[in-house]
């Protein structure tokens, strides 16, 4: 497919700077008003019309946002405005979803984009029905990614009912389960350490260091997965991460997000900012652990403990992990929640394996389309 002319922005489109929210928001107002990262609220009037293409002006400057409706935009956000005699927006859209705004920074700390610069940005440029054709080949391709994502979350949203049927609300416990502190009900709790050499000691393969970027509620994310050798490993032999172990962060701004350790992980090791908690099987289910710390209602009381005492960092201490309190229901029916688990996680599995081909498959397409 040819990918036809080059043209540079300037020559197909124009650019429509964003105002000021403040003055125009009104939440009865008929626009919405965008910024790089969505719908921040409502005005009474529009600076873009329908089918703009959005790009963030400062930090989220390579995430474009295609709105199909007139709009406010903020001044952190460009409203692209294609010729459509010359260039599709959907097409445009596509091309600025590939596109790497990051090397026209002009900036060293937040990344920023400035005008001129985007103007002078150069787009491949085939005729009309080829634009079509391929914004429609992509159209299909990213609706079948958000139908898969959707399901996916609807997975997790069924996990998190069922917990709820069975169990209630683990902080205000209205069923009346008995609790014990979570000392009591572990025979583990405790967090690691960064080997000497930080980062720059770290290796290509080897004996996994878990950190809590790759902590997520619910998730474990293996990008940036790090990996150490076995006298780094033996060092922090003390933090040796087991089958069904729960991992739980407890600094910085990912504080209270919690996981189950994939089997594939291990033999693992957690660094200082990821704390263990290992369940007693004859007391706790690790999936029911797992999943009453990701509750809404327990998330917030986490959160809450590790912003206490107005810190600038939020943290939860080990003593503190220590003494929370914990409900538990009959084992057996921690039991029968776990298998209902493990039965939806299997399928979800499923689904998340045929999301990543299509992701690839969508890729490979902005590849050849855009280069």
């Amino acid at each position: 497919m040819s990918r036809g002319a080059i043209i540079r922005f300037e020559d197909v489109l124009t650019i429509k700077n964003g105002k000021n929210q403040s003055k125009v928001e009104n939440p009865k107002g008929k626009y919405p008003i965008y910024g790089s990262g969505g719908i921040m609220g409502y005005a009474d009037d529009f600076i873009c019309p329908e089918n703009t293409v959005i790009v963030g002006r400062k930090g989220n400057i390579n995430k474009p946002i295609f709105v199909s409706e007139k709009f406010w935009n903020v001044d952190t956000a460009f409203g692209l405005v294609a010729n459509t005699q010359k260039l599709l927006p959907k097409y445009l859209y596509y091309f600025c979803e590939n596109y790497d705004f990051e090397k026209l920074n002009t900036t060293v700390t937040i990344p920023s984009l400035t005008k001129s610069n985007l103007l002078k940005i150069h787009i491949s440029m085939p005729n009309l029905e080829t634009q079509k054709k391929i914004a429609d080949v992509l159209d299909k391709a990213k609706n079948l990614i958000d139908l898969r994502k959707k399901q996916i979350e609807k997975m997790d949203l069924l996990i998190k009912s069922k917990f709820i049927e069975m169990f209630g609300d683990p902080v205000t416990n209205p069923k009346g389960w008995p609790t014990k502190e979570l000392k009591d009900i572990t025979s583990k709790i405790g967090s690691g350490a960064t080997p000497r050499g930080g980062k720059e000691s770290y290796i290509k393969y080897g004996i996994c260091l878990i950190r809590s970027m790759n902590v997520h509620n619910g998730k474990f994310k293996y990008e940036e997965l790090a990996h150490i050798d076995e006298s780094q490993a033996k060092q922090l032999e003390n933090v040796t991460v087991f089958e069904n172990d729960v991992l739980i962060n407890i600094t910085g701004a990912s504080v209270a997000r919690s996981c189950v350790v994939p089997k594939t992980t291990l033999p693992a090791r957690v660094n200082q900012h990821v704390s263990i908690i290992r369940c007693n099987p004859k007391v706790i289910s690790y999936q029911y652990m797992n999943k009453l710390l990701i509750n809404e209602s327990y998330q917030k009381k986490l959160l809450s403990i590790g912003g206490a005492g107005g810190a600038t960092r939020e943290a939860i201490t080990k003593r503190q992990l220590e003494l929370l309190e914990i409900p538990l229901p009959p084992l057996d029916l921690q039991n029968q929640f776990a298998c209902f688990v493990e039965l939806v996680e299997k399928q979800k599995k499923l689904f998340e394996q045929a999301l990543d081909k299509m992701e690839i498959n969508y890729k490979s397409l902005m590849q050849e389309y855009f280069g």
